[in-house]
């Protein structure tokens, strides 16, 4: 028998507070850059481009989306695209308003499947979140090493900026060896389980059920050994991710475009991954406001662009990826969590009598 799994709690105060904090933050940065390029920077901008980059932006959710519904389909989980483009716009939502490494909206995805699918297999479940980060994982660290060989051998950008760049590729391929050793290796996860049990209930005092726990991570492991046996879908699933990853990288193109600057695809991979990189990290700050601008504005600039073009593109990059998504995220959960509610809460219908 599988734990009920909740979602992840948002505190909506702490998280205005902290939104609020990093915008203060980032403010003060653009006075340092100056409102008034920035603002010219942005006066030029082609709406038509703009909004083809917002419509670019939901493919790429879309295809992240196919690609996972392509390993849930191998569990025989029958939930339609449309639903699993939600949950995948859920995700985003819980993984801005609740920094914790993206761990918040695989649970919010974990959580959607089981209670749409109206099953309690929370191990397959999670094996088809573990296998679509791993696959969406590819392309990305792929794309970065492309960029980061792209901004040493044609660019002159700062050793400080190569620098980074690096250190984050490094660090994760380092990660997702870990997270696909813990996937595939029974003691691994085992290990980090059970010592995280022996903190929980020393600190608050409480006995959990370790034969449990050892079960659901055995049919975890087994469901992840299942799906490496299907190749095909597998295949597929990457080339789904590798379109989403697209998509999600060409945002920044058409938004130099629009703003009527041409900036080669391979020179934003580097950006973009730290970015995204930043964005995934457990920093305090909620989607990495303020921060995560300051950065990618900065690494624009190492590149060539000039600064007040380079802050404006990251705005308009940052208003479609972080805050145009994250709104749309919540409407998402919303729904689905009232459309979760309205099939629990539906009377079951008693069978007409015959005469």
């Amino acid at each position: 028998m599988s734990p009920e799994l909740q979602l992840p709690t948002i505190r909506p105060r702490k998280s205005m507070a902290l939104i609020i904090l990093g915008m203060c933050i980032y403010f003060f940065y653009l006075y340092y850059v100056g409102f008034q390029d920035i603002l010219q920077s942005l006066s030029q901008v082609n709406l038509a481009l703009f909004l083809l980059a917002v419509a670019v932006a939901l493919m790429g959710v879309l295809f992240d989306s196919l690609a996972w519904q392509l390993v849930a389909g191998k569990f025989d989980y029958k939930v339609p695209l449309w639903d699993m483009f939600l949950i995948y716009m859920s995700s985003i939502f819980m993984n801005n308003l609740i920094p914790s490494g993206s761990f918040s909206g695989e649970t919010a995805r974990i959580y959607f499947l089981e209670k749409l699918e109206g099953g309690s297999r929370i191990e397959k479940s999670s094996a088809t979140v573990a296998a679509t980060r791993i696959i969406t994982a590819l392309p990305f660290i792929l794309g970065t090493a492309v960029g980061l060989a792209y901004l040493a051998l044609a660019t002159d950008a700062p050793a400080w900026a190569l620098a980074a760049c690096s250190g984050i590729t490094i660090f994760l391929v380092f990660l997702n060896i870990i997270f696909v050793g813990v996937c595939f290796a029974d003691d691994w996860l085992e290990r980090i389980i059970f010592t995280l049990i022996d903190h929980l209930e020393r600190i608050f005092h409480v006995s959990i059920d370790r034969s449990m726990c050892t079960g659901i991570m055995s049919r975890f492991h087994y469901s992840m050994k299942t799906l490496a046996e299907h190749r095909g879908t597998l295949f597929q699933s990457t080339l789904w991710a590798v379109v989403g990853w697209l998509c999600m990288t060409l945002v920044a193109v058409i938004i130099f475009r629009s703003m009527g600057m041409s900036v080669p695809l391979r020179a934003v991979f580097a950006v973009y991954a730290v970015m995204i990189f930043l964005q995934m990290l457990p920093l305090f700050l909620p989607g990495g406001v303020g921060f995560v601008d300051i950065v990618m504005s900065t690494l624009f600039a190492a590149i060539g662009i000039p600064m007040h073009a380079a802050v404006a593109a990251t705005i308009l990059t940052r208003l479609i990826q972080l805050w145009l998504l994250t709104a749309l995220g919540g409407l998402a959960t919303a729904y689905l969590v009232k459309k979760i509610n309205h099939v629990s809460f539906k009377p079951a219908t008693c069978p007409a009598k015959g005469f």
